[in-house]
């Protein structure tokens, strides 16, 4: 499942080689303290979840309270133009934690649902830290990220269909809901994206299913329970099937090999849509997990 909102905590003690190797010097820093701001990938797309690290090392000597309340971090996000971000909520931020001394905290933060990121566009994000038991704010020096709209595939249309509005009830409209599929090209690699959007197009999922060929030519189908089934080669002879339920969670992946047949989709009388063709290969990212299957038997 693609979480829409994040906040975690990790803290771990430093030794020499991961302080060392820890990445690019802290932006802001006093009394022994760092901090700093990473994101997990350059590009995102509107409606994509923006994962923040907020990496904060001790060195001061003593433990630090952090988390109370939400003020202990705020965020400012600029967009084109230099123009500050138009919010659309106010983004939960407190888990009180505590930092010993030597001891370093990466927490996780997902502000993409409370911020309006929807234009195409160059971004800056910068995050202020606040010490209470210091009277003192760290200000973290901004990081640079890019918004696109992506690149809808040419070989599908979109696909539509109804979701109930309440449970039960018969007699209603549905609302309409879609399925698209679109992809980023870096110097890199491509990507392929999956998105879900509700009424008057409003993106309410969007995130990147993994890398694709140049040439390869998704393969998507609904089943009888609307959700979607997707498959795509990614390397010369590795397909991805994925199904994604009608919120967008993502429900089973799996990885389809060429053989003597080329994997593609089926559906059955009923609409039962499964792989035909190739060989299915186990691997650790599998959902659901091949040792959850094993402990089920």
């Amino acid at each position: 499942m693609i979480k829409r909102s994040l906040i975690s905590v990790s803290v771990a003690s430093l030794s020499l080689l991961a302080f060392l190797f820890a990445g690019p010097a802290a932006d802001a820093q006093r009394h022994g303290l760092t901090a700093d701001v990473t994101l997990n990938q350059p590009v995102f797309l509107p409606g994509e979840d923006l994962l923040v690290n907020v990496r904060i090392v001790n060195h001061s000597g003593q433990s630090l309270a952090l988390g109370e309340g939400q003020d202990w971090i705020t965020f400012s996000i600029a967009g084109p133009g230099n123009v500050e971000v138009a919010t659309k909520g106010s983004m939960p931020v407190a888990k009180p934690f505590t930092l010993p001394s030597g001891d370093m905290a990466n927490v996780k933060f997902n502000p993409a649902p409370f911020y309006d990121l929807s234009q195409p566009g160059r971004y800056t994000i910068k995050a202020t830290v606040k010490v209470a038991q210091w009277d003192q704010k760290f200000v973290c020096a901004q990081i640079v990220f890019t918004v696109e709209r992506g690149a809808p595939l040419s070989d599908f249309p979109g696909l539509e269909f109804g979701m109930a509005t309440d449970a039960g009830v018969t007699n209603a409209i549905p609302e309409t809901r879609r399925y698209d599929l679109l992809k980023v090209t870096s110097q890199d690699e491509i990507k392929l994206y999956f998105r879900l959007s509700g009424p008057n197009g409003k993106v309410l999922r969007c995130y990147s299913v993994g890398r694709m060929l140049s040439f390869s030519v998704p393969e998507a189908k609904m089943d009888r329970f609307n959700n979607l089934h997707l498959l795509w080669q990614y390397s010369a002879r590795d397909f991805s099937y994925l199904v994604i339920t009608t919120s967008g969670d993502l429900l089973l992946r799996e990885t389809h090999v060429y053989t003597e047949t080329r994997p593609h989709l089926k559906a059955s009388e009923r609409n039962i849509v499964s792989v035909h063709g190739g060989v299915r290969k186990y691997t650790p990212w599998d959902i659901p997990s091949v040792v959850s299957e094993s402990a089920n038997k």
